[in-house]
């Protein structure tokens, strides 16, 4: 091992030089473009790797040998359509999902399929369209290389999901008897199933209404298959009200502990703690939790069994689990943790002898390159980066902080600081992130931020209340708060970044995209005397045409009429005036920049011009920039066009 972190160490040095900050000028191009090299995975053998590669606008998959890096075959999946995600299915076979290429952000027909072929360029079929059933992939089943495990959910089943094996090479499913069922009420169903490491169904999570009309009621389930095969249930002992949270993360080598995330143990619905289900004694033991931070996901040793998790509390951390049979493999990953100095690894899959392990490095300045590491003779090699034109010693850091909003709330952000300038009253951009439930930003390379700290801006990045990530209490607070609390808090990171002395308070924008536009046209129209000037894209700016008008509630007005309450609160016809930017523009100061495509389905082009006509109506200002494109231009030369508008709109209002 000492010898694999010694060469990992030489490797990590010659590919990323530390020096003098540099502050050259890099074209927006290089921003702008899309991941050339996005995914890699080892075949079951180790003898070939398959991968997904940008070409052109779309996403395609190849296959190539490990011996003498030839390619042996490219699939390509359709016109404007792209490989969304890939596995092995054997030695000689991959199966791909398939679809459109939209939008950025946007919830344009994606028109799934699920495609596979042998790795010679034969075979090649359509398995699944995914027009009236969803299917899950569980496992790979080692002991069947013509066949999958996977869960289907047909929609009338109300999201619960049942087993079948389907035959990779014609798409036939054949039904797995050993599917749990529920035990509850006629509305009761299955969530989640887990299979072990001999691909056993083993652990699966039952939902249970009860009653429809009352959500304190509702109970969830674990269904444990014991060591003699026979399914047996266990009711969570939950201490709060509401539907706790609970997501399967695997199995030990022996198979009989499974580990889980859940907040069911908590007084309130608070962050995920990692448990450990004994199958044999059926007793749950608590292992860890971060007071802020959800448990982000499974760590996993060359066999599959799970050895700790992530989590991030500003910057990545792991939680380790401390039993003997993990040692070894807990060892290998923090030696290639301490490998990459200032960077995190992401290990995506092993061959089947455990000898190759297939590592994807990333970090602030580095969107990503991969390694093969042959852990048996202790070497790594190369096989390619994310973007290779991107030289990470010439981007900026990203910073995390933690700040107090005006009623007391712990939030989470990041700041990405301009290489070779100090921090010190900075013109800034803040970028609220869209979504903005459930969604938040992360320590990591995000191009946007990057090309604008390129140009010397400072970039503010918060996890403002209603944010994913920070537990489900987190989250709830951003109810009804619409251009209300969720609002305050970005206002009060601006300030916190100006009372720090970061930013210069007379030289401050808003920019984001989706809610991150919505946020950016509130923000001019609620503080007029904070922002010297904002950019909103595919931004919504009247709350009623939105959702009206939107793909994301269509035929089902009670399931809009619902959501209008969730996010502004009751009286919604007084509160849609109140929250919707559009009929503000009165007390517009700032500049403003509207960006937005003309083809986007989940926020549609109306809000722009609905936009457009009451700043007209007001006598303001303001400049646009329209494309046709998706929710998000997805086409590099608009993204390019897009930026060169937006650096010039910034050089003109908050540059030096």
């Amino acid at each position: 091992m000492k010898q694999l972190f010694n060469l990992l160490i030489t490797l990590a040095a010659a590919l990323f030089i530390t020096g003098a900050a540099h502050s050259k000028i890099i074209p927006i191009e290089d921003f702008a473009k899309k991941s050339q090299f996005k995914s890699a995975k080892v075949s079951p053998d180790g003898e070939h790797i398959a991968f997904t590669y940008e070409d052109g606008s779309e996403v395609k998959l190849a296959v190539m040998n490990i011996a003498d890096n030839k390619i042996l075959t490219s699939f390509d999946v359709g016109d404007e359509r792209q490989v969304d995600f890939f596995f092995w299915v054997n030695n000689e076979r991959v199966l791909m999902r398939a679809s459109n290429i939209t939008g950025l952000w946007d919830g344009a027909d994606k028109d799934y399929r699920l495609v596979a072929g042998n790795i010679d360029g034969t075979k090649r079929v359509q398995l699944w369209d995914f027009q009236r059933s969803g299917i899950r992939y569980i496992s790979r089943l080692k002991d069947d290389d013509d066949k999958i495990l996977i869960g289907k959910s047909h929609w009338t089943e109300k999201g619960g999901m049942k087993l079948h094996r389907m035959d990779v090479y014609t798409g036939q499913l054949f039904y797995n008897s050993d599917s749990p069922k529920p035990v509850g009420g006629s509305d009761a169903v299955i969530r989640s199933i887990n299979v072990d490491l001999n691909e056993v169904p083993r652990v699966a999570v039952e939902y249970d209404p009860v009653n429809k009309d009352d959500i304190t009621d509702d109970v969830s389930r674990l269904h444990i298959k014991d060591l003699q095969g026979n399914w047996t249930t266990l009711k969570l002992p939950v201490k709060h009200e509401g539907i706790p949270v609970v997501g399967g993360i695997g199995f030990n080598l022996k198979n009989d502990k499974f580990y889980f995330v859940s907040n069911h143990d908590l007084d309130h619905e608070g962050v995920t703690g990692l448990f450990e289900l004994d199958l044999r004694s059926r007793k749950i033991k608590f292992l860890h939790r971060h007071p802020d931070v959800d448990i982000g996901g499974g760590l996993y040793g060359a066999q599959g069994e799970v050895i700790g998790v992530t989590y991030e509390p500003g910057y990545p951390e792991y939680f380790y689990l401390s039993d003997d049979s993990v040692a070894g493999e807990v060892a290998f990953h923090k030696s290639l943790r301490a490998s990459f100095q200032g960077q995190d690894i992401i290990m995506t899959g092993y061959s089947d002898d455990n000898k190759l392990a297939m590592v994807a490095v990333y970090s602030d300045k580095n969107p990503g390159d991969f390694f093969l590491f042959n852990r048996e003779n202790n070497k790594a090699k190369y096989i390619a980066s994310s973007m290779p034109h991107i030289k990470p010693e010439q981007m900026a850091s990203v910073e995390p902080f933690i700040m107090t909003s005006r009623d007391g709330l712990k939030m989470y952000g990041q700041i990405t600081i301009p290489n070779g300038l100090a921090p010190k009253k900075l013109p800034m951009v803040v970028y609220p992130h869209g979504g903005p439930y459930w969604v938040k930003d992360s320590w990591g390379y995000d191009w946007r931020a990057q090309l604008l700290a390129n140009r010397g801006y400072l970039v503010l990045q918060l996890n403002f209340r209603g944010s994913g990530g920070y537990g489900k209490d987190f989250r709830d607070l951003g109810d009804a708060e619409w251009g209300g609390k969720m609002q305050d808090d970005l206002t009060d990171a601006t300030l916190w970044a100006i009372e720090k002395g970061l930013a210069d308070k007379d030289r401050i924008c808003i920019h984001g995209g989706s809610y991150g536009g919505y946020a950016s046209m509130q923000a001019v129209v609620k503080e007029p005397d904070l922002y010297q000037c904002s950019i909103p894209e595919a931004g919504i700016y009247e709350m009623d045409l939105q959702w009206t008008k939107a793909d994301s509630f269509r035929g089902n007005s009670k399931a809009r009429d619902n959501y209008i309450t969730q996010v502004i609160g009751e009286n919604t016809k007084e509160k849609i005036r109140e929250r919707s930017p559009a009929y503000h523009v009165d007390k517009l100061k700032a500049s403003l920049l509207i960006v937005h495509g003309e083809d986007d389905v989940r926020v549609p082009f109306d809000n722009a011009q609905f936009l457009e006509e009451k700043l007209k109506e007001a006598g303001k200002e303001y400049d646009t920039f329209y494309r046709e494109d998706g929710h998000g231009f997805q086409k590099v030369e608009y993204r390019v066009e897009s930026f060169e508008k937006i650096l010039d709109f910034l050089e003109e209002h908050i540059g030096e």
